[in-house]
Order: C-alpha cells, then structure tokens, then sequence
C-alpha cells in the first residue's frame, strides 16, 4: 500500500497547489487536492447552521472567524473522504505545509502495517509537550503520547476509524479545529505526535486564517484577559481530570504489543 496525500486547498489558489505538487514530487508521493471551503462564501444563515456564538463564548476565548469556520468544514470534509475510503490510512495536508524531515522511511513503515494506526490520529507538524510518553519506537521516529498536542492542522496521519469517530462529534463548531483536537477526552481519539517534527508551515504572509484571526479578538483587552482565562482554567481541568494511560486507551493496542512497548519519558 502506498498513502497518498489529501491536501487542503482553495481551488483558486493555484500558486500554492503548485508548490505543494513540487513538495510532493520531491520525495516521490502521489496525491489529490481536496477543495476548501473559501470564508466568504459563508453567509449568515450558513454560519447559523454550523456555529453556536453562544457555545463559542462558553468554550473558546474569541469568537471566530468565517475563515475558521471553513477551515473546520475543509478538514471533516477530509476525514469523511478517509471514513469511506478503502485505505485504512490517509495522509492530510494544508497547502502551506512543508516537509523539513524526509517522510519516506516513516511513510515506508507505516504502509507495512497500516490497519496498526486505524484508530489514530499522528501529528506531524508539532512536538509533544513535557509531560508524554514514548509508547513506540517506529521507523526513525519515536511515537508519542502527550496531554498537550502542538497546535496546527498543517499536516497529520488518520486511520479511517478515527476519522469517523471525529466525525461522530455532532455538535455546532465553537473552537478552532486544532483546539477542538487538544480536548481528547471530548472526542476520545488517540492523537499522538512525533519525537521529531516532520511538516512544518512554509513561510507566507497571506494566510488567510491568520488575518482573520486577528480581526475577531473580543473589543476590550479585560474581556480578551477574562475569556482566556476560563477558557485555560477548563482546558486545565479538562486535562488533569483525564490522565492518559496508553493502557487504558481504546485504539493504542496494535501499537502496544509488549515486544514493541516502550515506557520512557520524552
């Protein structure tokens, strides 16, 4: 089996997709383009439909841009496509990522035994936090677990049953999609990351997510303080409530046999 790449991109944004032909061919790997939503192509009765402004101000700490939200659509767009797919595997990128670490070896191992990461997410584009763990070492990577995942949806692995777990989060968006992916105990999917980071955002000054962004922080800088500080107040809790045992976890069997099992500390 060979994974091929779903990359995220707006169609119109043909200077990028041609740089992510040319990352791709670099290291010989094949892929398909996965149009996203552009932000304003949401109008007000869309955004109704799929974003809760209250469940945002209850969970989040600044509202959220069309952009943001289109950003989330793009990706479930992706994990539906995986759900279906006959692959137990795929590989997603946005367009603006690059690789600074050579995939080949770790792609390689994972074709071997791709039914192994059916129920997992990998993040390659961050590092773990301080309190992980290794539970496998693979390939020329160390597989990592950690209650605070890098932020970023630039690149990752998804088996198919994990995709469709993602998906079965029925409920308004409220946050980012990267933050929604930092709340494990919300959507129950294993989200481990690499030793070694592997993608990384290449260098633009046009990111669209970005500037919008900026554009909707709440208007005074004591409301900016008082939500930022609930919101990391329920993340906290949220997190020490939920310590993560790799052998209490559903999905990190395969990768947990005791010949393959590592317990040391990042």
């Amino acid at each position: 089996m060979s994974i091929t790449a779903v990359i995220l991109s707006l169609p119109k944004d043909v200077e990028r997709r041609r740089f992510c032909e040319a990352e791709l061919a670099r290291f010989g790997l094949s892929h398909e383009f996965s149009d996203a939503i552009a932000g304003e192509q949401l109008g007000r009765s869309d955004l109704k439909l799929i974003y809760d402004e209250e469940m945002n101000r209850a969970k989040f700490k600044r509202p959220l841009s069309r952009n943001e939200v289109a950003c989330t659509l793009g990706h479930r767009q992706i994990w539906q496509h995986i759900a279906e797919s006959r692959d137990c595997v795929g590989l997603v990128l946005e367009d603006d990522a690059t690789f600074i670490r050579d995939p080949r070896s770790f792609l390689n191992a994972l074709a071997e035994c791709p039914e192994c990461f059916e129920d997992v997410m990998i993040k390659l584009d961050g590092v773990p936090g301080k309190n992980a763990q290794i539970i496998k070492e693979f390939a020329d990577q160390n597989l990592v677990l950690s209650d605070i995942l890098p932020p970023r949806t630039t690149g990752y692995i998804l088996g198919r049953r994990a995709a469709a777990r993602l998906l079965q989060v029925d409920a308004p968006i409220a946050r980012p999609v990267d933050i929604d992916l930092k709340f494990y105990w919300e959507h129950k999917v294993p989200i481990l990351t690499l030793g070694k980071q592997m993608i990384a955002e290449r260098d633009s000054h046009d990111s669209n997510i970005e500037t919008a962004r900026r554009k909707t922080k709440p208007g005074s800088a004591v409301e900016r303080f008082v939500r930022n500080i609930v919101y990391q107040a329920k993340f906290t809790h949220g997190r020490l409530s939920h310590p993560l045992n790799p052998d209490m976890i559903d999905g990190l069997g395969p990768l947990l046999r005791p010949e393959q099992q590592v317990r040391s500390h990042v």
